[in-house]
């Protein structure tokens, strides 16, 4: 009888325990449903600098020769720049690239028209980034003052957008947005109400081209994940 009494003792106190444990791991499910989002910022910017490297070609076939056309078409280069609204601080003259075409063993002596061969480049950095998109079309302007103006890809007008922290906290307040409603229509759907954020992250912002040819303006980007707790 003893035995029997003990036994529905120990029964019962593992049914509480366990309706008890039950109840508490309930309670914790609850607290720990959550869903997890995606909050989507974008927008449209200006190019704030524009890099530009202006290069051209010339020969000589003796080095003084070449020093005063060096200096001579510079000049020309950078009074046109200026006739844009370019100043002296906006670019500056790099050292020529000279070639003694005498000792090349591959070039073909019967179509050599110079000894000497320079490239000079003048780089263009500047936040006038109309001023420099206008005179970087223009170019056909120098080509009628005899500059042999070089069109390869290393001179082609560069476009950056410098201007990121300035609209980092608006874009990261938007995603966040855009993920609170995301969160709250998959709240409605499942008949649930969205609480506290859990835990966030930021995704990397991106900078591209807005589109091909507009590369002057910019398209900025940026993801959040952003994880909320539910509550019924």
């Amino acid at each position: 009888m003893k035995n029997a009494i003990h036994t529905a003792v120990i029964c019962l106190t593992v049914l509480i325990a366990s309706t008890i444990l039950a109840a508490g791991l309930g309670n914790v499910i609850k607290e720990k449903r959550t869903v997890s989002v995606r909050g989507l910022a974008e927008r449209e910017v200006a190019a704030d600098m524009a890099v530009w490297k202006l290069s051209f070609s010339l020969g000589a076939n003796t080095l003084p020769e070449l020093q005063k056309k060096i200096i001579s078409q510079t000049e020309v280069v950078t009074d046109f720049l200026k006739s844009y609204g370019l100043s002296d601080q906006d670019y500056a003259v790099q050292a020529p690239e000279i070639t003694d075409t005498s000792v090349e063993l591959y070039i073909d002596k019967s179509r050599q028209t110079f000894v000497y061969v320079a490239k000079q480049a003048v780089l263009v950095r500047s936040g006038k980034v109309d001023a420099v998109k206008l005179a970087s079309s223009k170019t056909v302007e120098l080509v009628g003052k005899g500059i042999s103006v070089n069109s390869d890809y290393d001179s082609k007008v560069k476009y950056d957008f410098n201007g990121l922290n300035q609209i980092k906290p608006e874009m990261i307040a938007l995603a966040t947005r855009n993920a609170r409603e995301a969160a709250e229509q998959f709240a409605r759907d499942s008949h649930s109400k969205v609480g506290k954020i859990q835990s966030a992250s930021q995704g990397l912002f991106s900078i591209e081209d807005a589109a091909p040819g507009l590369e002057e303006l910019k398209n900025v980007r940026v993801v959040t994940t952003v994880v909320y707790s539910l509550a019924d």
